[in-house]
C-alpha cells in the first residue's frame, strides 16, 4: 500500500463534537462500502485464536460499530460489550490487504480505530487495564511506568553519543519497551554493537519518550497528539537527518502517522538501515552458523508498509544459515496477538496466536525462530517458555543474531 494513502493527518481536536462527528463518519462510510462478503475473515487473526465466530472477523466488528450508532445504544452494558469486542482486533492490517485484493477496499480497520476513539471520547473505552499505560504515557513519558531516569539503564557502561548536547546525523531510536524491559536490554545492546562495528555515527536521546503508538491505538488521540508533538520538537530541534528505529511501531507512527516529517527527515526500520550497510561495507562474518532458521514477519513491518526483504537478506548473509518460511508468511503472515494494544491487556483466547506461530516454526524445522519486533520477541519468547520448548526452538531478534554471528 503506499504511504501517501495510509499517511494519517493530525485532527483538530479543539471542536470535540465535530471531532466524533468526523469519527462516525468514517465508521459510517467504510460500513456502508462493505458488502460483507467476509473475505476478510480467513485472514484475520481472531479467525483462528476465536475458530471464526462472525461478530470477531473485521467486518463483524467493523459492523458492530456501526449498528450501535445506528441505533444509539453505546452506553451501559452496551457499551462495555461493543468496547470488549472492538480492542479485541490486533490491528494487523490483515483485513485491509485482503479487501484491497479481493473486494471493495473498505478501509475496515480505519473503521475499527474512529470506533475505538469514540469509546474513548465518551470514557467507555479502553479496556480497564489499559487505562494505566495511557496514564503512564502521559506522567512517565512510557506505558510501563518507569521512571525517565531509568530509560539509560540498557546501556549498562556502552559509549553513545546523548542528543543534545552532542550531534550527530543518525539518531537510534531505542523505543520504551527495549528501554524498560530488562529482558530486551540485549536487543538495544547488540544494535549498538552493531552500529559500532560498522563505524556509523550515530546517537541517542537523552530524554526519548514514547512514540505515541499505544495512545492511538487504544483511543486515545488527545495523548497522541501531545506525545508527536513533544516527539518532532525534539527532532526537528536536534539538527538529526535520519531515524532509525527498533520497533516496527515506532517506525510506522514516524513514517505513517506524524506529518511531514518525511520531507525534512529519513525513517528507516533498523533491518532497512543494516541490510544496506552490510551490503556497502560488506563486514565479514568470521564464522559458519550451520542452523535452520524462519522469520517471523511483524504486522507494523511488513502488512503495514511492505518491507518484506531487508530482514531475509541480512539472515541470508550468514554462512550456514539455511533460511526457511513458515505456511503463513508475509502480507499473510499470522500476528503474534500483541499489536492494537493487547500487550497491555490479558485477552482470553485459545490457542494464542503466539502458541500457532510457534507450532508453525517448528513444522519446517527452525532452529531459531528470529523476528524484528519487540513486542512480537516477547509474545514468542513467552510461548516457547510456557509450552517448554526451549529445547527444541530459540527466540531471537535479528539484531541479536547478527551480533552473535559477528562475535
Amino acid at each position: 500500500m503506499a504511504k501517501e494513502e495510509k499517511r494519517v493527518s493530525a485532527p483538530d481536536l479543539s471542536d470535540i463534537e465535530q471531532f466524533v462527528e468526523e469519527l462516525e463518519h468514517i465508521v459510517l462510510d467504510a460500513a456502508s462500502r462493505c458488502r460483507n462478503c467476509n473475505y476478510c475473515s480467513s485472514i484475520c487473526p481472531l479467525f483462528y485464536s476465536t475458530r471464526g465466530f462472525m461478530s470477531q472477523t473485521p467486518s463483524g466488528i467493523m459492523q458492530a460499530m456501526n449498528y450501535a450508532l445506528k441505533w444509539e445504544i453505546i452506553k451501559g452494558e452496551s457499551g462495555e460489550v461493543l468496547r470488549d469486542l472492538l480492542y479485541l482486533c490486533t490491528t494487523c492490517n490483515g483485513c485491509v490487504i485482503r479487501c484491497k485484493s479481493k473486494a471493495t477496499g473498505t478501509p475496515v480497520l480505519d473503521a475499527i480505530q474512529a470506533g475505538r476513539k469514540i469509546l474513548r471520547e465518551m470514557m467507555i473505552g479502553p479496556l480497564p487495564q489499559q487505562r494505566k499505560p495511557l496514564k503512564d504515557i502521559y506522567l512517565c513519558g512510557n506505558p510501563y511506568g518507569e521512571k525517565p531516569e531509568t530509560r539509560l539503564d540498557w546501556l549498562k557502561g556502552l559509549k553513545v553519543k546523548m542528543i543534545p548536547p552532542e550531534k550527530a546525523d543518525i539518531l537510534c531510536f531505542i523505543g520504551c519497551t527495549t528501554a524498560y524491559e530488562p529482558d530486551l536490554h540485549h536487543i538495544g545492546r547488540s544494535l549498538v554493537r552493531l552500529f559500532q562495528y560498522l563505524h556509523i555515527d550515530f546517537g541517542i536521546l537523552k530524554e526519548e519518550i514514547c512514540c505515541g503508538d499505544p495512545a492511538r491505538r487504544m483511543g486515545d488521540e488527545g495523548l497522541f497528539q501531545e506525545m508527536s508533538n513533544r516527539n518532532l520538537h525534539q527532532f526537528k530541534s536536534s539538527g538529526i537527518k535520519t531515524i532509525v528505529s527498533i520497533s516496527p511501531h515506532c517506525f510506522n507512527t514516524f513514517v505513517n502517522e506524524y506529518p511531514s516529517i518525511e520531507e525534512e527527515i529519513k525513517i528507516q526500520h533498523y533491518t532497512q538501515f543494516l541490510a544496506q550497510a552490510f551490503k556497502e561495507r560488506r563486514p565479514p562474518f568470521k564464522k559458519e552458523v550451520p542452523c535452520t532458521v524462519t522469520y517471523h514477519d511483524p504486522c507494523y513491518l511488513g502488512k503495514h508498509n511492505q518491507i518484506f526483504t531487508p530482514p531475509r537478506e541480512l539472515l541470508q548473509m550468514i554462512p550456514g544459515v539455511k533460511l526457511v518460511e513458515m505456511k503463513m508468511t508475509k502480507d499473510e503472515s499470522l500476528c503474534c496477538g500483541g499489536g492494537g494494544g493487547r500487550m497491555f491487556a490479558e485477552v482470553e483466547e485459545e490457542p494464542r496466536l503466539s502458541d500457532m506461530r510457534i507450532g508453525q516454526a517448528l513444522e519446517v524445522g527452525a532452529e531459531v525462530l528470529t523476528t524484528a519486533c519487540p513486542w512480537c520477541y516477547q509474545m514468542l519468547k513467552n510461548s516457547v517458555q510456557d509450552l517448554k520448548l526451549g529445547d527444541k526452538i530459540k527466540v531471537k531478534d535479528i539484531a541479536e543474531f547478527l551480533n552473535e554471528c559477528l562475535e
